[in-house]
C-alpha cells in the first residue's frame, strides 16, 4: 500500500485499526501494519476460523432455547439476554466488514488528505482525549459486565454444587458432569471472549470514527474563523481580498468533502446504530425484568447492573456523537460569518457577499445521523429510547 504524510490524527487511528484487527475486524487501515507478514497470514486464518466458529455459536445460544430443559430462573433469563444480545452484537462485525472498503477511504480523507489542507492541532488533541476516553470506558464496562457474570456463576457453582454454565447452549445439558462437557463448556466460554473482542472492536471503530468527524466540522468551524487573519497581514488591500476569497474557496472545497465523508460514515455506520437502538430497548426491559425476578444476591445485582450499564453507556456514546456531529455542523455557518468577508470593499464585497450567503445557506441545512431510518440520533433522542424501555416495563408488570 502507499504511504501517506504523518499526524497525530493518522498515528491515532493506525493503533485503533491495528488493534481493531487484533480483535478479530477486518484490517481497514490505509497502510500497511507494522506487523511480519507471516504472522498476518496466519492471524488472517485463525480468525477466518473463529469468526465462522462464532456462528456456530451463536445457532448454539439460540436452538438452546428448544433444548435446554432443566434451567433455573437466572439460568432462563441469562439465556434470554444472550439469545437477544449475541446475534445482534455479532451483527456489527458484519456489518462493518461488509463496508471494509468504505471505510478505508473514509479513513483516508478524515485523515489524510482533509488533515493535509487545514489541522488545528487543538482540536486533534481534543478529538484523540474523546475517542480514547469514550472507547475505554466502554471496552471496560463490556469486561466489568462478563467478570460480574463469570464470578456470579463461580458462587453458584461453589453454593448450589451446580455446573459452570456462564452461556447456555444447546450442548451440554446444564445437568450433563463429564468430563466431555465440562471440556465443551470451558470450551464455550473461551469462545465467549473471543465474541466480545469482536463486539468491542465494532464498538471502538464506530465511536471512534464518529467523534473524528464531529471535530472535522470543529476543524472546520476553525479553519473560516482564521481566514479573518488574512487582513491582519501587511499586504495590500487587494491582495488581501484575494487571499481571503481563494481562502474561502478552499473552505467551501473542504466543507463539501466534510459532507460527503458524512454520508460515507453514515452508511457505514447506519446498521450498527440500529443494531443498537434495538438492542437498547429489549435488553433494558429483559434486565430489569431480571432485577424483578431474579435472586437478590449482591454478585447477581452487580452482574445484571454492570450489564445494564454496558447497554447504556455504549448506545450513549453513539447516540451522544452522532448529536455531536448535528451540534458542531449547525455551528459552521456562524464561522463563516465570522470569517471576516466584512473587510472586503468595492467589487470584490459583492463577490464575496454572495459567496458567502450561499455558502451559510447550505451550512445551515441540519446535518442528521439517523438509526431505523427515522430516529435522530442526539442527545434528546437517547433519553427517549432510554424511557420507552421503562415504558414497556410498565406495561408488562
Amino acid at each position: 500500500m502507499a504511504s501517506y504524510e504523518g499526524n497525530k490524527t493518522k498515528d491515532f487511528f493506525y493503533k485503533v485499526a491495528l488493534l481493531t484487527y487484533l480483535f478479530g475486524l477486518p484490517n481497514f487501515w490505509i497502510e500497511d501494519f507494522k506487523l511480519p507478514k507471516w504472522f498476518m497470514r496466519s492471524f488472517d486464518i485463525f480468525t477466518k476460523i473463529i469468526n465462522n466458529v462464532l456462528y456456530f455459536f451463536i445457532l448454539m445460544e439460540m436452538i438452546a432455547f428448544f433444548t435446554q430443559e432443566n434451567l433455573s430462573e437466572k439460568q432462563k433469563s441469562d439465556l434470554l439476554v444472550y439469545g437477544i444480545s449475541h446475534p445482534i452484537l455479532y451483527s456489527y462485525r458484519v456489518f462493518i466488514s461488509y463496508k471494509e472498503d468504505n471505510l478505508r477511504a473514509v479513513l483516508l480523507d478524515l485523515v489524510v488528505t482533509l488533515k493535509k489542507v487545514y489541522n488545528d492541532v487543538k482540536v486533534e488533541r481534543q478529538m484523540i482525549k474523546k475517542s480514547l476516553l469514550y472507547s475505554s470506558a466502554l471496552v471496560f464496562s463490556c469486561i466489568l459486565a462478563m467478570f460480574f457474570y463469570t464470578f456470579d456463576s463461580i458462587l453458584h457453582v461453589i453454593r448450589t454444587g451446580a455446573t459452570f454454565n456462564v452461556v447456555i447452549t444447546t450442548w451440554p445439558k446444564v445437568e450433563d458432569r463429564s468430563t466431555l462437557a465440562n471440556a465443551g463448556r470451558i470450551v464455550f466460554y473461551i469462545l465467549w471472549w473471543f465474541f466480545m473482542s469482536r463486539v468491542s472492536g465494532a464498538y471502538t471503530t464506530v465511536i471512534c470514527l464518529t467523534t473524528c468527524l464531529s471535530h472535522q466540522y470543529t476543524n472546520l468551524r476553525s479553519y473560516f474563523e482564521n481566514l479573518n487573519n488574512i487582513f491582519e497581514t501587511n499586504f495590500d488591500q487587494a491582495v488581501k481580498e484575494q487571499k481571503y476569497e481563494d481562502g474561502f474557496k478552499v473552505g467551501i472545497a473542504l466543507h463539501l468533502d466534510t459532507l460527503r465523508c458524512t454520508r460515507e460514515c453514515h452508511s457505514i455506520c447506519q446498521g450498527v446504530f440500529s443494531g443498537q437502538i434495538i438492542l437498547n430497548i429489549l435488553l433494558l426491559v429483559v434486565l430489569m425484568s431480571q432485577m424483578i425476578n431474579s435472586e437478590r444476591t449482591l454478585v447477581t445485582a452487580f452482574a445484571t447492573a454492570s450489564s445494564a450499564s454496558a447497554v447504556l453507556i455504549s448506545t450513549g456514546y453513539f447516540m451522544w456523537n452522532a448529536g455531536d456531529v448535528t451540534v458542531e455542523a449547525s455551528r459552521l455557518s456562524s464561522a463563516m460569518y465570522l470569517s471576516g468577508w466584512h473587510n472586503c470593499h468595492g467589487r470584490s464585497s459583492i463577490t464575496i457577499r454572495k459567496l458567502v450567503v450561499i455558502t451559510m445557506f447550505n451550512a445551515q441545512k441540519p446535518v442528521i445521523l439517523k438509526g431505523l431510518g427515522i430516529v435522530d440520533l442526539s442527545y434528546q433522542s437517547y433519553l427517549s429510547i432510554v424511557k420507552s424501555s421503562y415504558s414497556v416495563l410498565s406495561l408488562l408488570y
